[in-house]
């Protein structure tokens, strides 16, 4: 049963039908009318009259024409996307995050290039630019079409792979879209080697900031190229297939892989965006006759043959081109804040493990230099506290008194709870009599059981703020144990003793001053 809405639309529809008609007749009844008038005062009067009257139904059937294929170019729509407004303001809102947490980041290098890749996204609102990246496997023939659609030669092409070593773009103007076109040529894909790994790292990340991919392959797609492809669409990149070197496969084939690619991408790309190009063709060899008879080969250079991908560039980007570009500013706003996010969390990683090493060490003096137990515990208690402190401090969560205590005293009682006092003590006299080390005295067993379960407790502090104050699966115990488990004893031992004989001979040669802090080396793990 159809809607009172579609009633209306049918009928409103009819009713505007009948008046464009009858305007239709009046306007031919009326300039019938003047021209009989003109001609009734003057043959050559009513001859002008229809030279205008000529003049102008052609004019407004050329502004029909090209009207009509501007609506064409754009699709069935018949109007460009404009960029959803929700968009614009949540790629605002991301970039504003992204600033805020990027302020934070310490490292100055890393920091400044944060802050440009946060100004080009900024600043990529307001211009009118579209940046179409070419991506896929080494040889493919990614520089060829970017030469081909360039109409010169701007990057090198051979036959071997990893010939492009670094993303490079050109600028283009393409026929039918508004705007600058950025064509970018990648570093191809499952390059050997620790180069080729960076090269493709790199060809990746080029890949996430484009607002349109073309995906350039020779052959039907192996798992190797599949599995980038299908992540950067979930992503959301908005990617176009080309097969290239078709000039190699007869006809059969060649339909044959495009129907395989079209089937094997279906539910990422639509069969319209898979398209079958010839970047550089092989030379056609043709049989020419000299003066004198004789009969040589020769080998013809042939076109390129990229009508097709041309026409569906020009189309997406005049259709979708502004929403590509919102979309692309948000998430390339959201990427930025991710990797922001990164930098800061390795800082303040490195400055936990300085932190934690810095108290380790003050619990083991402290117990070396204390022969009464009960004051061990307890100045080992105020230096859990204080070190709680600091490493709240590291990761931006200010702490009150109370609360330090609440945790700091919880942690030292779990710490007895569950034997770990007893079992590392244990541990390290054992480890101390089987290496070269030798019998130890009490005292060093205590001062270094105490620095190890210091380590142990303040990486399970630092585990508890990075992930925003929570201890995870099983709470306090549980993290605990993880981190005991974790931790080698041997190697922290062995990592010790080192750090020990280090400090001791650079305050000997020192004459006792204070000696430069060693840039701190995370505790190995099982």
């Amino acid at each position: 049963m159809r809607s009172r809405t579609t009633y209306a639309y049918i009928a409103s529809t009819v009713i505007l039908a009948g008046a464009a008609i009858g305007l239709a007749a009046w306007l031919v009844s009326s300039l019938n009318e003047m021209h009989e008038r003109f001609a009734r005062e003057s043959h050559g009067l009513g001859l002008a009259f229809l030279i205008v009257l000529i003049v102008l139904m052609a004019i407004a059937a050329a502004w029909l024409g090209r009207l009509a294929w501007r609506s064409r170019s754009v699709g069935p729509s018949g109007a460009t996307a404009t960029a959803p407004t929700d968009v614009i303001e949540a790629a605002v809102v991301q970039a504003g995050q992204a600033e805020g947490v990027i302020r934070q980041v310490g490292d100055v290098q890393a920091r400044a290039t944060l802050e440009g890749e946060l100004g080009e996204i900024r600043a990529g609102r307001e211009r009118k630019e579209f940046r179409v990246v070419v991506f896929g496997t080494g040889s493919a023939g990614k520089t060829s079409l970017i030469n081909a659609m360039l109409g010169r030669e701007v990057g090198k092409t051979e036959a071997t792979m990893g010939t492009t070593r670094r993303g490079e773009s050109h600028t283009h103007t393409l026929e039918g879209v508004e705007g600058t076109v950025y064509l970018t040529d990648t570093p191809g894909l499952s390059e050997i080697g620790a180069g080729g790994i960076a090269r493709e790292e790199e060809a990746r990340d080029l890949a996430a900031r484009a607002d349109l991919l073309i995906f350039v392959v020779d052959h039907d797609l192996v798992r190797t190229e599949f599995d980038p492809l299908a992540a950067l669409v979930r992503q959301g990149k908005r990617s176009i297939v080309v097969l290239n070197k078709t000039d190699r496969f007869p006809d059969a084939d060649r339909e044959a892989i495009l129907s395989k690619l079209r089937e094997r991408l279906g539910g990422l790309v639509t069969p319209d965006d898979v398209i079958a190009i010839a970047a550089a063709p092989r030379p056609m060899p043709v049989r020419v006759r000299r003066d004198d008879g004789t009969v040589e080969t020769i080998h013809e250079s042939q076109p390129p043959d990229l009508e097709a991908l041309r026409d569906r560039i020009a189309r997406v980007l005049s259709r979708e081109g502004e929403v590509l570009r919102a979309g692309n500013l948000l998430l390339r706003a959201h990427m930025l804040t991710r990797r922001a996010q990164d930098q800061l969390t390795r800082e303040r990683d490195a400055r936990a493990e300085a932190v934690i090493e810095k108290f380790q060490w003050i619990t083991a003096a402290t117990s070396f230099t204390n022969p009464f137990p009960a004051l061990e515990l307890l100045a080992s208690g105020a230096v859990q506290f204080q070190m709680i402190t600091e490493l709240a401090n590291v990761y931006g969560i200010t702490l009150s008194t109370s609360n330090v205590r609440v945790i700091g005293t919880e942690m030292i009682q779990m710490l007895v709870k569950l034997g770990l006092v007893e079992a590392t003590t244990s541990l390290i006299a054992g480890i101390f009599k089987s290496t070269m080390v030798g019998y130890a005295a009490g005292g060093a067993v205590q001062a270094v059981s105490l620095a190890y379960l210091t380590h142990i407790s303040g990486e399970t502090f630092a585990d508890y703020f990075r992930h925003g104050q929570t201890w995870g699966d099983g709470g306090m115990q549980a993290a605990l144990i993880r981190q005991f488990d974790l931790t080698s004893r041997t190697e922290f031992l062995q990592q010790f003793a080192k750090q020990a004989v280090q400090k001791v001979s650079s305050r000997i040669l020192h004459g006792g001053s204070n000696p430069k802090p060693q840039e701190q080396q995370p505790a190995s793990r099982k």
